[in-house]
Protein backbone atom coordinates (compact mmCIF):
# COMPACT_ATOMS: atom_id res chain seq x y z
CA UNK A 1 0.00 0.00 0.00
CA UNK A 2 1.37 3.38 -1.03
CA UNK A 3 0.70 6.51 1.02
CA UNK A 4 0.64 9.81 -0.86
CA UNK A 5 0.94 13.01 1.20
CA UNK A 6 1.75 15.56 -1.53
CA UNK A 7 -1.53 17.52 -1.34
CA UNK A 8 -1.37 17.67 2.46
CA UNK A 9 2.27 18.81 2.45
CA UNK A 10 1.59 21.48 -0.19
CA UNK A 11 -1.38 22.81 1.77
CA UNK A 12 0.10 22.68 5.29
CA UNK A 13 3.83 23.01 4.60
CA UNK A 14 4.75 19.87 6.54
CA UNK A 15 4.21 16.12 6.62
CA UNK A 16 1.01 14.86 8.28
CA UNK A 17 1.41 13.71 11.87
CA UNK A 18 -0.32 13.55 15.20
CA UNK A 19 -3.95 13.23 16.13
CA UNK A 20 -6.90 14.86 14.47
CA UNK A 21 -9.72 14.50 11.99
CA UNK A 22 -8.22 13.07 8.80
CA UNK A 23 -9.48 12.89 5.23
CA UNK A 24 -8.27 10.05 3.00
CA UNK A 25 -8.86 9.14 -0.63
CA UNK A 26 -8.45 5.37 -0.87
CA UNK A 27 -8.01 3.35 -4.04
CA UNK A 28 -8.87 -0.33 -3.75
CA UNK A 29 -8.82 -3.30 -6.10
CA UNK A 30 -10.57 -6.63 -6.35
CA UNK A 31 -7.40 -8.30 -7.65
CA UNK A 32 -8.84 -8.76 -11.16
CA UNK A 33 -7.94 -5.36 -12.61
CA UNK A 34 -10.94 -3.40 -11.33
CA UNK A 35 -10.26 -0.35 -9.17
CA UNK A 36 -12.44 2.00 -7.15
CA UNK A 37 -11.74 5.20 -5.21
CA UNK A 38 -13.63 6.58 -2.23
CA UNK A 39 -13.08 9.35 0.31
CA UNK A 40 -13.25 8.59 4.03
CA UNK A 41 -12.99 10.73 7.15
CA UNK A 42 -11.61 9.27 10.38
CA UNK A 43 -10.57 10.65 13.75
CA UNK A 44 -7.52 9.65 15.78
CA UNK A 45 -3.80 9.27 15.33
CA UNK A 46 -2.76 9.27 11.68
CA UNK A 47 -1.74 5.59 11.53
CA UNK A 48 -4.82 4.38 13.40
CA UNK A 49 -7.15 6.55 11.31
CA UNK A 50 -5.58 5.28 8.08
CA UNK A 51 -6.00 1.65 9.18
CA UNK A 52 -9.62 2.32 10.19
CA UNK A 53 -10.34 3.86 6.79
CA UNK A 54 -8.85 0.81 5.02
CA UNK A 55 -10.93 -1.60 7.12
CA UNK A 56 -14.03 0.48 6.46
CA UNK A 57 -13.48 0.44 2.68
CA UNK A 58 -13.07 -3.34 2.63
CA UNK A 59 -16.20 -3.76 4.73
CA UNK A 60 -18.45 -1.29 2.86
CA UNK A 61 -17.45 -1.95 -0.75
CA UNK A 62 -17.99 -5.55 -1.74
CA UNK A 63 -15.19 -6.99 -3.79
CA UNK A 64 -12.37 -4.77 -2.53
CA UNK A 65 -9.66 -7.15 -1.38
CA UNK A 66 -6.71 -4.78 -1.20
CA UNK A 67 -6.15 -1.06 -0.75
CA UNK A 68 -3.37 -0.04 -3.14
CA UNK A 69 -3.11 3.70 -2.40
CA UNK A 70 -3.99 6.02 0.45
CA UNK A 71 -3.90 9.75 -0.25
CA UNK A 72 -3.93 12.05 2.79
CA UNK A 73 -6.07 15.04 1.87
CA UNK A 74 -5.66 18.58 3.24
Amino acid sequence: METNTQQYEFSHGRKPRGEGYWAFRLTGTDGNGRYTSETYFEHGKLGEAKAAACRRMKREIGGVKQVVEVEVLP
